[in-house]
């Protein structure tokens, strides 16, 4: 009989279409025949029909999502018309071997799709299916994580009483709790279970009245009875991502402490106590001073970091790479480097004088400055140097003529050196020292060009600063990527030492910001007799396992001490971890930006106050930008040293000079009418000086006159043109000069008054 489009026709083939689509369900997500199979055939007396008896069995989903309670898994669904029996299957399949029965409590793969109150499904005993709330794992460190990869696992199993004990499942009570049945034995081997899986532990209620223990939650994507050789109750693919240590968004923080997840024997739990008797007291035996007589005006400050010394280092250098500029095969014969002359000293000066200068007046390019056009007219770039001779001497600029394949950094090393080690012989800076890195902004191709979100500058050069709470650089380290001596493992650490090697076993502090710190760095500084403090990523090796999980409410601290490191954990409008070993766990008061009083641990109110050098360094910087965009990266590093090089001498000045503090323009308008100083003055000191007197030209020449039939010889003085009429665009031809001007240029009487007057 032939089907017809009609009504009936068409819910005959949804419901077929809908049993087809169940059937795949089934095929798809109990894809695993042998292990419920094999169990089908030993308990066969409990057969149900398929269509009206429960066999989806859904304690919990991968998940965390479970919709059902049951008991049974569903059986595997046969193409044929018998029904086939389904049984209680417990939550794993045990071992095959009758002696050793181990039981591993891992959930059966659950369906994705389909679910037994969709199918009208029911528990084998014929009890309805009770619906059960979604669980969510709450973590005692942070907010809810929402992971689509978690499944349940017990952490450890008592082998004795496994292979003793029938297995059990645990069960939906009615009242909102869960409780073992009696078919399995769920122990665990270690009695500090919560304390130690506490961080991965959801919000299960338990029955009271159960004897059985709670029971441990891991996050795992693997399923498997085998356990870890190395730790019993992690699974080889969580210890297989804790060796690698990749980040996975799977996993939660608490993994990456150390490759085996269990802190070392220094920064063990036990090992920590909230006794701060194992603090440290350090003597510093520095005083902070200048080791050169004071400055007495901004100019011989600047000259204490701009001195002689590196002066003649870059007139020696750009003179050489002039040189060989303009020896380049590329280069033209009518180019302007052709005609080059040596650079001195004092044109270096001027030159530093007005590269300062376009920090103080900005223009975008720098042909603006000499520009003679209305908007532009700044006559005083002019006066001291031409344009294409200051262009020239940027383009020639050099610091050493050794090539260096090893050093990314052979360019700028001479003027990096020379700054650290004048810093080094010339100041001895306080107690208190602040490290953090610093951008310099560089947009080019760069093979060791970083970037930093958080910063202003996201892309271009890092470096590491040493600096003092006021922003007096001491000491600073450019990163070059993995070929720098500090690289590899451990080079947060080994910057630390590099840039602290003088300033240690004195009793300095350095602050330091959570990418430095850790217990094993607190501890190498404590034995070189120094403090640190800063914050701590909670991740660190080594740190207090329970530092991470506790709760606590808004104001309260814990303090955890070791070896006169005191790790601590407070919470304000989130949680702060920190780390010191010279403050203890002592609160204090402060003022707050907007006038109101808090209380805070006494290292945070410290941090807060002594960390801030880099950043006030930064800002210094910003107010006068000198940086132009250039080809070459170390042009632009030696523009931001020659900048830093000023604001220390600011503070230097500030510090130990006697006269009255200057702020940063006052400062740098002495230092820039020091470098390039008013041409009148000088003219008219010039003129003080020398006595100049208006004298005739004595150089003569001999001229031949024909009058007539008579031929004469005369003899005249050489004329010269008149230097003052010239500059009013007049030719006057005049017998006299002066000899003490420089070149001997001719006046008439007029204009010699008027020049020397």
């Amino acid at each position: 009989m032939d089907n017809k489009a009609g009504p009936s026709g068409s819910k005959s083939t949804s419901s077929s279409r809908k049993k087809r689509r169940q059937s795949d369900d089934y095929e798809s997500d109990y894809s695993d025949e042998d292990v419920y199979s094999q169990r089908a055939d030993e308990d066969s007396s409990s057969s149900e029909d398929s269509s009206s008896c429960g066999s989806d069995d859904s304690i919990f989903d991968t998940r965390l999502k479970q919709k059902t309670t049951s008991r049974v898994p569903p059986a595997q669904p046969s193409r044929s018309s018998a029904p086939k029996t389904t049984s209680h299957i417990p939550l794993a399949q045990p071992s095959r071997s009758p002696a050793s029965k181990t039981v591993s409590c891992v959930p059966p793969p659950q369906p994705s799709s389909s679910s037994a109150s969709k199918r009208g499904l029911c528990e084998s005993d014929g009890r309805a299916i009770i619906q059960c709330k979604r669980l969510r794992p709450s973590f005692r460190d942070g907010p809810t994580r929402n992971n689509s990869t978690q499944s349940l696992k017990l952490p450890d199993l008592n082998s004795s009483s496994a292979s003793k004990s029938a297995p059990r499942l645990l069960e939906f009570d009615g009242d909102g709790s869960f409780e073992f049945n009696s078919e399995i034995d769920c122990r665990p081997t270690s009695p500090n279970i919560v304390q130690d899986y506490g961080d991965f532990l959801p919000d299960i209620p338990i029955n009271p009245t159960s004897s059985t223990p709670s029971v441990s939650l891991l996050r795992s994507d693997a399923i498997t009875p085998n356990l870890s050789p190395e730790r019993d109750d992690v699974s080889p693919s969580i210890m297989a991502v804790r060796r690698s240590g990749s980040r996975t968004p799977d996993l939660p923080d608490d993994f990456y402490l150390s490759p085996n997840n269990s802190p070392s024997g220094q920064g063990a739990t036990t090992t920590w106590s909230s006794d701060p008797s194992s603090m440290k007291s350090l003597e510093f035996t520095k005083e902070q001073e200048l080791l050169v007589p004071p400055p007495t005006d901004p100019y011989e400050a600047f000259r204490l970091m701009i001195d002689d010394e590196l002066l003649d280092l870059i007139v020696r250098e750009t003179n050489a790479n002039a040189i060989r500029v303009g020896n380049a095969q590329n280069v033209k014969q009518n180019s302007r480097i052709k005609s080059w002359k040596d650079l001195t000293k004092e044109e270096l000066l001027t030159f530093l004088g007005l590269l300062l200068h376009t920090g103080t007046i900005r223009l975008n390019r720098l042909s603006d400055y000499w520009k003679r056009h209305y908007l532009f007219n700044i006559p005083c770039f002019g006066q001291f140097m031409s344009r294409n001779r200051f262009l020239l001497i940027l383009r020639c600029l050099h610091f050493t003529s050794v090539t260096s394949e090893e050093d990314r950094l052979n360019k700028i090393r001479p003027f990096m050196d020379h700054f650290n080690n004048k810093m080094k012989t010339i100041y001895c800076p306080g107690k208190e020292l602040s490290l953090d890195e610093s951008m310099v902004l560089w947009r080019g191709r760069l093979l060791f060009r970083q970037y930093i979100k958080n910063k202003r500058h996201k892309y271009g050069i890092k470096l590491y600063v040493l600096a003092e709470p006021d922003g007096t650089v001491l000491k600073f380290q450019v990163y070059a990527g993995a070929n720098d001596e500090t690289s590899g493992q451990g080079h947060s650490s080994k910057i630390v030492f590099k840039l602290l090697e003088e300033r240690l076993d004195c009793g300095h502090h350095v602050y330091m910001d959570n990418y430095y710190n850790s217990y094993g760095l607190a501890v190498k500084l404590l034995d070189r007799q120094t403090y640190c403090t800063g914050t701590l990523r909670k991740n660190r090796k080594d740190n207090p396992v329970e530092i991470g999980s506790v709760s606590l409410e808004k104001g309260e601290n814990k303090s955890l001490f070791l070896n006169g490191v005191h790790v601590g954990k407070w919470r304000d409008k989130r949680y702060v971890l920190y780390i010191s070993t010279e403050h203890g766990s002592e609160m204090m008061e402060t003022t707050s930006k907007r006038g109101s009083i808090v209380v805070k641990p006494m290292a945070i109110v410290h941090y807060n106050n002594f960390m801030s050098g880099v950043d006030l360094q930064d800002q210094m910087l910003a107010y006068y930008p000198v940086q132009r965009k250039t080809l070459r990266w170390y042009k632009k590093l030696f523009v931001h040293m020659l900048q830093m090089s000023l604001t220390n001498a600011l503070h230097l000045y500030n510090t130990f000079s006697a006269n009255d503090k200057l702020n940063l323009y006052d400062f740098r308008m002495k230092i820039l009418e020091k470098l390039l100083p008013d041409p009148n003055d000088v003219n008219r000191r010039n003129v003080l000086k020398v006595k100049h007197e208006l004298t005739k030209i004595e150089k003569t020449r001999t001229r031949v006159k024909t009058v007539g039939r008579v031929t004469k010889q005369t003899i005249e003085v050489v004329r010269k043109e008149c230097k003052g009429c010239k500059s009013q665009k007049k030719r006057v031809q005049t017998i006299y000069e002066c000899k003490q001007c420089e070149g001997s240029p001719g006046f008439c009487t007029k204009c010699f008054c008027l020049a020397h007057s």
